[in-house]
Order: C-alpha cells, then sequence, then structure tokens
C-alpha cells in the first residue's frame, strides 16, 4: 500500500515538473512570439505569415496599414483567399475589376508557386502600389513582404513623361558598363540612333576618340559647365559639338548619370562664321580693315634690328565712274576680280586686305624695296586690263602709295596716314603709278588740313565774297548779264584761288551750305540790276546729287523776286555723267522753271555732243583752252568754228571764255560768235562796284 502510495505521489511529481516545462515552454513562446511580433512590428516593411494552407499566422502593423481597408478581415486563422475576395467585392482591387475570379486566380497561384514570380506588384484603391515578394518556408508555409513603392513610382513615372517627351536630348548612362542603357527621342535624332540601338552602347562611340579620356570622368560626376564645348559623334560619323549637363542619381537598380545634350553645332558654326567675317570682307573675302590692323601692329611691334616691312596702299581709278555710270552690281563683280586678280600676283607672305570700297592694302613683311616694286608694278598691269562684267566691257586703273617701316615710322597709324599721303600724291600727279612717301608729303598734308580749317572758319565768319563778271554781246558789244563767281581773300593768305577752295568745298561737304547762300546773295542782287541783264551761277556735281538744288532754287526766287527766265545756271559734263533718272527729271524740271542750263566747258568731254541732243540746254561755252589759242592755232580755230555752227543750228546762244586778246575777239566776230566773257571786257569785282552792294557768305 505504502509502494502505490510512494508512486504516486513520484508521479504527481513528474506531473507537475511537466506542466511546470510546459509553462515555461508556453511562456517561452509567447515571449518568443511577442518579440517577434515587436521586431516586425519596427520594420517600414509590411510582414505577413501563412501556413501551409493559406492561413494568417502572424502580421505586423504596416501589412495591416497598407490593407487599411481590409484590416477587419485580418484574423488568425482566417484564410488570404477568403479576404481576398472579400476585398475584391469591396472594389479593393481595382486592376480586378471584370476579370475577379481570373484575378483572385492568379493571384493565389503566385502564392502557391511564388518561384514563377517572386516579385511582382499590386495596386490598391487608394492609389498606392504595393511591390510583392513572398517565399515559402520549410513546413510549407508562406512568408510575405509588403513595400509601398507609389513614391517611387510616382517618381519613375514622372520620371518616363519628363525623360521621354523632352525636347532635350537625354541619355541613361550606366557606368558600371560604361553604356547607354536608354534614351530619348531627342536624343535618337541628335544622333542618328533608334532608341533600340542606344540601350547598351558603349558610350565611348558617342564623343571624339580625344574627348573619351574626359568624358569618363564627366560621366561619373555632377557637370553643368556651360562654356565647355565636348567633341561628339554621330550614328555616321558627324562631328557635333555640345554642352553637356550630368546628374548622378539612384533610379532602377542603382547609381545612374543623367546626360543633358544641348547642341551647340550650328552655333558653334554660325560664331565662326561671325568670327571670320569680324575679320574677313563679305564681297571679296579678302582681309578686312579690323585685320589689316592686328597684322600691321604684331608686325610693327615685332620689328627686329635690320628687319623691313612695306605698307602698300592700292586704289583704283575711275572706280566711282562704273558705280555711276552702271550701277552697284557690276561694281561689286568688278571689286571682286579686281581683287582675285591681285591675290594672284601678291606674293607668299603678303597680305591683300580690303580696307572698304575701292581701297586695299598690301602688307608685305621681309620683302627688299625691288620685289616690292615689281609686285606694285605687276598689280597696276593686271587692274589695267579690260574686266567683262555681263555685256559690259569695263576699264579701271590702279594707283598706289607706299611707306616703310622702320625707315618712315614704326607706328601703325602713322605708317597707315603715311602710304595714304603717298596714294594721295600719286592720285593727284599720274595715275597708275606707284609712289614713295616722303616727309614733303606730311607738310604738304598739314598745310591743306590748315587750309580746310581756315575755309571753315571763312563760312562761319563771312570771308567768302560774291563778285560778277560781265557777259558781252558781241553784236551790241553792251552787257549782257554777269557770271556770280566766288572769291576768298585770306587775311594772311591773300585771295585764295577758286581752283583750290572749290574742291576743298567739294571734299569737306560744304559745298551745298556755299552754294546756297551763293544762289540766294545773287538772285537778291541780280533782282536790282536792269531787267535785260540775266545772272550765270555755277553748281556743282554735289548738288545735282543731294536732291536739295530744286528747293533751293525755289526759295532764292523767292526770297530776291528775281524772273526764273533771269537766271541761268551753268553746268559740267560731270554732272551728266550718271546720266540716271533722277539727274534727267532734275533739268527738265529747273528748265520748265524758265531757267536757263548752260554746258559750261564745252568741248573738253567726251560726250558733249550727245549732251546737247539729251538734255534742254540754252546755252554753250566754249572752254577757254580754244579760245586762248584760237589766233595761233588753226585746229582751235576750227573747233571753235564747229562749236558755234551747231550752237547756231540748235537755237543756242555761243559764249566764248577767256577772251583776253584783240586778236581773240577778232576772230571771234569773224566765226559769228554772240557772246564772250574775259579779262578783256572787266575782272570780276563786287556787287558793290556794279551799284549794288554784296553781303559776305555765311553757314545757314
Amino acid at each position: 500500500m505504502q509502494g502505490v502510495k510512494q508512486e504516486g505521489a513520484a508521479r504527481d511529481v513528474f506531473d507537475a515538473d511537466e506542466r511546470e516545462a510546459l509553462r515555461a515552454a508556453e511562456e517561452a513562446a509567447a515571449l518568443a512570439q511577442k518579440r517577434l511580433r515587436e521586431a516586425i512590428d519596427v520594420l517600414p516593411e509590411g510582414i505577413v505569415f501563412l501556413d501551409a494552407e493559406g492561413r494568417y499566422i502572424l502580421w505586423n502593423q504596416e501589412y495591416a496599414k497598407i490593407y487599411t481597408r481590409s484590416a477587419d478581415l485580418l484574423r488568425k486563422g482566417a484564410r488570404l483567399a477568403d479576404t481576398l475576395r472579400v476585398g475584391v467585392a469591396r472594389g479593393d482591387y481595382p486592376e480586378a475589376m471584370g476579370r475577379e475570379d481570373e484575378w483572385i486566380a492568379r493571384r493565389l497561384a503566385l502564392i502557391e508557386n511564388p518561384g514563377e514570380g517572386t516579385r511582382h506588384e499590386q495596386t490598391l484603391s487608394n492609389g498606392k502600389t504595393i511591390l510583392i515578394e513572398e517565399r515559402r518556408t520549410a513546413d510549407g508555409g508562406t512568408i510575405g513582404l509588403r513595400v509601398d513603392v507609389t513614391d517611387m513610382k510616382r517618381r519613375e513615372q514622372g520620371f518616363r513623361l519628363l525623360f521621354d517627351d523632352n525636347p532635350v536630348p537625354l541619355l541613361v548612362y550606366d557606368p558600371a558598363s560604361e553604356t547607354i542603357r536608354r534614351a530619348n527621342d531627342a536624343a535618337a535624332a541628335h544622333f542618328g540612333y533608334s532608341r533600340e540601338e542606344f540601350s547598351g552602347l558603349p558610350a565611348s562611340r558617342l564623343f571624339a576618340p580625344e574627348e573619351w579620356g574626359a568624358a569618363r570622368e564627366l560621366l561619373v560626376s555632377d557637370h553643368s559647365q556651360k562654356d565647355r564645348f565636348w567633341q561628339q559623334c554621330g550614328a555616321d560619323g558627324t562631328r557635333l559639338e555640345s554642352v553637356l549637363f550630368t546628374r548622378r542619381t539612384n533610379l532602377e537598380d542603382g547609381i545612374v548619370t543623367i546626360l543633358s545634350v544641348f547642341d551647340v553645332t550650328e552655333r558653334r558654326r554660325a560664331e565662326a562664321r561671325l568670327a571670320y567675317m569680324a575679320r574677313h570682307d563679305e564681297l571679296t573675302g579678302l582681309a578686312n580693315r579690323v585685320q589689316c590692323r592686328e597684322q600691321l601692329n604684331w608686325h610693327l611691334g615685332h620689328l627686329a634690328e635690320g628687319d623691313k616691312f612695306t605698307l602698300a596702299m592700292v586704289d583704283l581709278d575711275h572706280f566711282k565712274d562704273v558705280n555711276d555710270t552702271y550701277g552697284h552690281q557690276p561694281g561689286d563683280a568688278l571689286l571682286a576680280e579686281a581683287a582675285f586678280r591681285m591675290s594672284q600676283v601678291v606674293p607668299e607672305g603678303a597680305l591683300l586686305c580690303r580696307l572698304g570700297g575701292d581701297e586695299f592694302a598690301i602688307l608685305l613683311p621681309g620683302f627688299a624695296e625691288e620685289a616690292v616694286a615689281e609686285t606694285c608694278r605687276t598689280i597696276i598691269a593686271e587692274i589695267s586690263r579690260p574686266f567683262f562684267v555681263g555685256e559690259h566691257v569695263l576699264r579701271i586703273g590702279a594707283t598706289i602709295g607706299v611707306a616703310y617701316a622702320p625707315r618712315d615710322s614704326r607706328d601703325s597709324e602713322t605708317l597707315l596716314r603715311y602710304a595714304d599721303l603717298a596714294l594721295y600724291s600719286a592720285k593727284s600727279g599720274s595715275r597708275g603709278t606707284v609712289r614713295e612717301f616722303e616727309l614733303a608729303m606730311d607738310h604738304a598734308a598739314q598745310e591743306r588740313t590748315r587750309l580746310e580749317n581756315d575755309f571753315r572758319n571763312a563760312v562761319l565768319r563771312g570771308e567768302l565774297e560774291v563778285h560778277y563778271q560781265p557777259l558781252i554781246d558781241l553784236h551790241t558789244e553792251e552787257i549782257d548779264g554777269y557770271e556770280a563767281l566766288l572769291r576768298w581773300n585770306h587775311p594772311e593768305r591773300g585771295a585764295v584761288s577758286p581752283e583750290v577752295f572749290i574742291p576743298l568745298a567739294e571734299e569737306m561737304g560744304l559745298i551745298d551750305i556755299v552754294g546756297q547762300q551763293v544762289l540766294r546773295i545773287a538772285c537778291v542782287e541780280a533782282a536790282s540790276w536792269p531787267e535785260k541783264h540775266k545772272l550765270a551761277v555755277n553748281v556743282s556735281p554735289l548738288q545735282f546729287r543731294n536732291g536739295h538744288l530744286h528747293d533751293s532754287l525755289l526759295q532764292a526766287l523767292a526770297w530776291s523776286g528775281l524772273e526764273p527766265s533771269r537766271l541761268e545756271l551753268e553746268i559740267t559734263e560731270a554732272v551728266l555723267i550718271e546720266q540716271g533718272e533722277q539727274t534727267s527729271t532734275l533739268i527738265r524740271r529747273i528748265r520748265d522753271m524758265g531757267i536757263g542750263i548752260s554746258m559750261d566747258d564745252f568741248g573738253t568731254g567726251y560726250s558733249s555732243l550727245s549732251y546737247l541732243l539729251q538734255y534742254p540746254f540754252t546755252k554753250i561755252k566754249i572752254d577757254k583752252s580754244f579760245v586762248l589759242r584760237l589766233a595761233k592755232e588753226p585746229e582751235s580755230r576750227a573747233v571753235v568754228r564747229a562749236i558755234i555752227g551747231l550752237g547756231r543750228s540748235l537755237g543756242l546762244t555761243v559764249t566764248a571764255e577767256g577772251v583776253e586778246q584783240e586778236d581773240v575777239l577778232a576772230c571771234l566776230r569773224e566765226e559769228g560768235c554772240g557772246q564772250a566773257q574775259g579779262y578783256l571786257f572787266g575782272k570780276a569785282r563786287p556787287g558793290v562796284e556794279l551799284g549794288t552792294a554784296s553781303p559776305p557768305v555765311q553757314a545757314a
């Protein structure tokens, strides 16, 4: 009995120990589950554990948060398949709409066979995108991971929108493989590859070989250097110039570089063209004035002991006549051909430049004077050959002025001025020649500058006066009228010849002002003369070209009250050379006003006879070069006789200029000349000596 009791007591002790062990195990299991839950609850991803039958065992807070609309269905032991069906019925899974059974079956298949698709995405009704990854456990259960990738998907979607449709060529570069992962349409169009060809394309093929080393460093950095121009290559090998911007970013499976390509090929070509045009003449392609000065300064700045440098200035003779007669288009063609001819004979090492208009310069560093002289002679010979421009055969010439460094000067501005003075001297003397600079030319230029200043002051101060020379009727021996002549009595130089200051006024641009004043003053004085006396006024070709002459005549006549029929304008052939519609119209408008038109210096021009038939002249004035030799040279008398006969047949008055001798007067009377003027009848006198005062000529 006692043995039974002892056995029972031992069994109770064992049961107690077993219960204690079980209790301890249960507590340990609960603690482990608690700690597991605590561990998975702090994870940012959703975690779920399913048993082999797909029943919920455990899930964390993030999982419940992700599936917040189905949270009421989450119970231990509940089947995932059931929660899916309820969720589909509720509309929690918009992807399942219209294909509910198919969607559920596919979802459950992924759970049963996670190896077929270990990762997939799921879209919820709240707009979230969930990345799902599931794995089977050893006991047949399932561990599921849920990651909210909504923000990442939005970023990727935004990136795709910005990337694919961006007008800027964009590339995704993989630094690990040094290849292009993807490209947008703009990049495909820019480089000439298809988007498919870009995938896996070695990035080195997009760069010139000499650029790849630097490009490799660029493509693993954040870069925004806008002034660096990269040489790149298109699919067909075409060289492209680009500004590149790079940005490192975490995209897809790792760190990549977004490469933005800004094509500057055309811009760089345009810049190069502008840079070229800034230093070259557009018409001829020669170096222009800017490059000429740059090179001139450089050569003069690098002159060593014993070095020689020559500057030659070339001017095309009679080119202005070509422009005036035929227009600018033939003139430009002639200029281009002249430049080409000169470029063919200018020696290697010399620089031919077009400074503007018909003016050229040649820089000849290190050339001996004999070589310079030979070059100049060859240029003159080439330019003297006829030019065939369209249907025209044009003839011009060239005149050259030369200055040397360091002999004449080492300063560029001074050397340019000296070469120009030599050119001016050559043109004043004999065109078609070469002249070297001499110091006397500089003195003459300075004297001319002083004369110009004095003339400008004379106009401003009223030092110019109008004098009048009588015109004599050879039949009645009475005064027909007077020719108005401008006089300048310089306070220091004395009387300055009109042959000096009239061209000066034209070159200085003062002839229009002076001409208007002479016309007004002469008309005012002539209005006080006897009515039978007419007034003749010389008009410069420049007054015809500036477009103010007609208005000046109207103002002078209105101001003075002089009858238009008592006024006569004297013009030279230079006015008519252009033969433009403007000149022709103006002459006829003047004649329609009743004003007479006289051709001065008749017989010295090339087309004087034809002009008489084209324009409504009222008088011919025989040039004094024929009149002075009239009594001594039969040839001059024959010319005078022909002119008088021509004038009579055309009903024009014929006036002989420069009559100074009685025998000349006798010859003119014998030939039937109607009018004469010259020192024999009297020199030009101030208006006060004719009975009316002549006010000084001043600028308006």
